[in-house]
């Protein structure tokens, strides 16, 4: 039974599909504050054949977080089932980059309390982008891990960061995606990447409530790069589509503004044909990354 906190905004299965008997196939969950989302590859055909995502009523802390993602577990047959490789997306806004020669594993700590301060029952992460040649130090709650630990034997914990801007860099050196500049919205906050060809010259996550909030802080940051926007094309991922309101007042102002593609690595059951695909761009790629 859906708990009447969660709204399941998006149920995407193929009829087929049967919880229980999946125990070859892949397994990504990305989970917020205020959301939830997984989807389910079938390793047999290299085909993503399930994609669920609930927007929680409210925003949970870090107490309450581990508590609601057991409710969405427990309640839920295929997350329920055994997976050859589980993949963990936690997305918060608090993450430093470190260039991969001035990162020392014992000083992650301290470059984290150089940018933020650091919350209490926290873990210290970290993990490599190989197509960025850094590191990505952020925290993870202690419950919430805990609660990683308790229903997955073993899994891969990845800063949702790291997905985005490798897939990113990824689709860029292979010529899939032609962008200066990318926009992943996500529901109450965004990211914006620069890039100067094939280098990431800035990343950074914002909170928003209006296309407003997007429009001041996009132009706050290419103010200080003195990009001028009509030289530049604009790519927008994630929860955003052709009839968004960030969608139509960005177009005058830029180049071109597209909405960014379905990677092609992995295949599709025909039911995802049902939703945009920008949408969960993350989600999709981070069996692409590593």
């Amino acid at each position: 039974m859906q708990n009447a906190n969660n709204n399941k905004v998006c149920s995407l299965i193929d009829e087929s599909f049967k919880p229980g008997f999946i125990n070859k196939n892949f397994l990504t969950i990305e989970i917020s504050n205020n959301f939830l989302s997984y989807c389910i590859l079938d390793t047999s055909k290299y085909q993503y054949r399930l994609i669920e995502s609930f927007v929680f009523e409210e925003n949970y802390n870090n107490e309450a977080l581990p508590s609601k993602f057991e409710e969405i577990v427990t309640s839920n047959e295929y997350l329920l089932s055994d997976f050859e490789r589980v993949t963990l997306l936690y997305t918060s806004q608090h993450n430093v980059l470190m260039p991969s020669e001035l990162f020392f594993e014992k000083e992650k700590d301290k470059y984290l309390e150089f940018n933020y301060n650091k919350p209490g029952n926290q873990t210290t992460c970290y993990e490599k982008l190989h197509n960025l040649q850094a590191y990505s130090i952020y925290t993870i709650p202690n419950k919430l891990k805990q609660k990683f630990d308790e229903y997955f034997k073993t899994y891969r914990l990845r800063h949702f960061s790291s997905v985005l801007i490798e897939s990113i860099l990824y689709d860029i050196k292979n010529n899939d995606l032609k962008a200066d500049i990318i926009i992943n919205i996500q529901t109450g906050n965004f990211e914006i990447i620069i890039l100067d060809g094939s280098k990431l010259l800035f990343y950074n996550s914002f909170k928003y409530k209006t296309w407003e909030d997007i429009m001041y802080y996009l132009f706050f940051v290419m103010e200080q790069f003195e990009i001028i926007s009509e030289e530049k094309n604009i790519i927008l991922t994630g929860k955003v589509s052709i009839e968004s309101e960030i969608y139509s007042n960005l177009t005058p102002y830029f180049k071109n503004v597209d909405l960014g593609a379905r990677g092609d690595l992995f295949k599709y059951h025909e039911i995802f044909d049902n939703i945009p695909h920008n949408y969960f761009y993350n989600l999709l790629n981070a069996n692409a990354c590593g």
